[in-house]
């Protein structure tokens, strides 16, 4: 029934197309042979009545109202061959586009998809719309709902299943992700990882950080795996709103030790005791939100450090209470920029770290390694930025391997995992989970070693 019902579409599209055609040719030709001046009136008239679909008409010829159909259906039938034209020349652009295997189709509605698409190399971009396009290297679904974007990879799984498609989800692990080909990538996750890199700590500090909805758990999360300069250091995180669903999900936050965590699950603050915090994160899901409580504390209580303030809409906030007071981060257009979603450099250096690790000591492959072991390589290439920065300060290898262990502990704590004599994936217990002195001689050599490769570059 469906192939019957699709012919008489093909159908009518193509009769409407050649309906005017025979109606110019039975309004001119009897006009024609009626003025006897023309030897050939039915060539005529056939020519005449293909000029309609140009908008011109005979002169010297009765202009009926038959005849003005005629024309108005031939402009539009013109119209749709154009159309059509268009959208073949733009298949035929994308077609070439697609030679590249970083040929990229960006779907969604989303402001950060329109960033993102900037972003691309002109060559190599593809805007999605309803259409879906195939033959691309990868996909980008960034629809504002992200039940659109699940929708969309599910509807279109098997035309995919060849290329990288990347997700934008902000309740989805990444290292719940077990199929190599799919990245799930959340704007909260980037703009934390962003935030530290911009802005890391160089010392002990008490910090703040107000508001935990997605942006704040984030802050909190990527802080705690790459605020590590001394293994003698005491950070101190304040939570401000309510943690009660992020301790059910992170069931060993009492591993951060020689650092602390605080919940303010109400959320309640005096201005007086924030103005006390070495750094003050601002991290409400709102613009008004995160505009009264700065408002609030600068006209409350003298602030000795700027106050972070999380701003997608731009740096309007440090336009409002001054520069000095007032740092921005997170805009939409950074945190959907190519190499944030992407985030191929970061993932180059986990591989490359890996690779160096496989090398030495045998194990998977990187291209065989599920996403939890592929992400704690990724959380280590994060935190290399700091492991650089100490060794330039002429920290020890042995107290920068030390680091590097309490890091891959939290990175396994974060993702619930328990210490156990024997190791044990399936059960996330792993027996390294031990302070750095409790180590064996040769894992600490291993650490060692990583470092040491590090600072080599």
């Amino acid at each position: 029934m469906k192939k019957i019902l699709q012919k008489i579409k093909d159908f009518l599209k193509t009769f409407y197309k050649i309906i005017p055609l025979f109606l110019g040719i039975c309004c001119y030709y009897p006009q024609f042979q009626e003025q006897g001046t023309r030897r050939f009136p039915l060539l005529d008239a056939v020519y005449a009545a293909l000029r309609l679909y140009s908008g011109s008409t005979e002169s010297g010829v009765e202009i009926g109202v038959l005849l003005q159909i005629a024309r108005f259906m031939a402009l539009a039938a013109t119209l749709s061959i154009l159309v059509n034209v268009f959208n073949k020349a733009a298949d035929i652009v994308n077609l070439l586009k697609f030679l590249s295997s970083e040929s990229t189709v960006v779907y969604g509605d989303s402001e950060y998809a329109g960033y993102l698409y900037e972003s691309l190399p002109r060559s190599r971009r593809i805007r999605g719309t309803d259409k879906f396009i195939g033959g691309a290297g990868r996909y980008l679904l960034m629809f504002s709902d992200e039940v659109k974007n699940i929708t969309f990879f599910s509807t279109y799984y098997e035309q995919m299943k060849k290329a990288r498609v990347y997700l934008m989800l902000n309740d989805i692990s990444r290292q719940s992700i077990a199929n190599p080909r799919i990245t799930v990538f959340s704007i909260a996750e980037n703009c934390a990882r962003q935030y530290w890199r911009d802005y890391p700590v160089l010392s002990d500090e008490r910090i703040a950080i107000v508001g935990f909805g997605s942006v704040g758990q984030n802050i909190l999360l990527y802080g705690l795996q790459v605020n590590l300069i001394d293994p003698a250091q005491h950070m101190e995180y304040h939570i401000y709103g309510d943690g009660s669903g992020f301790r059910r999900e992170h069931t060993e936050l009492d591993r951060m030790e020689p650092d602390a965590i605080f919940f303010h699950d109400d959320g309640v603050y005096a201005y007086s005791e924030l103005a006390a915090f070495d750094r003050i994160i601002l991290c409400g899901d709102s613009r008004q939100q995160n505009i009264g409580t700065l408002s609030g504390l600068l006209a409350a209580a003298p602030v000795r450090n700027p106050v972070y303030v999380y701003a997608p809409n731009g740096d309007i906030i440090s336009g409002l209470f001054g520069e000095e007071n007032v740092v921005c981060f997170g805009t939409a257009r950074e945190m959907a920029s190519i190499d944030m979603i992407l985030n191929q450099k970061s993932m180059e250096a986990a591989r490359r770290q890996h690779e160096y690790y496989v090398s030495r000591y045998g194990g998977t492959p990187w291209e065989q390694l599920n996403s939890f072991k592929r992400y704690s390589n990724v959380s280590s290439s994060d935190y290399m930025s700091v492991t650089e920065r100490l060794l330039r300060e002429g920290v020890s290898e042995e107290k920068l391997a030390e680091l590097e262990h309490i890091r891959w502990c939290r990175y396994h704590y974060l993702n619930n995992w328990q210490y156990a004599p024997e190791t044990d994936a399936a059960r996330r217990r792993h027996n390294c989970l031990v302070p750095f002195d409790q180590l064996s001689e040769e894992e600490k050599r291993k650490d060692i070693e990583a470092i040491r490769a590090k600072s080599k570059g």
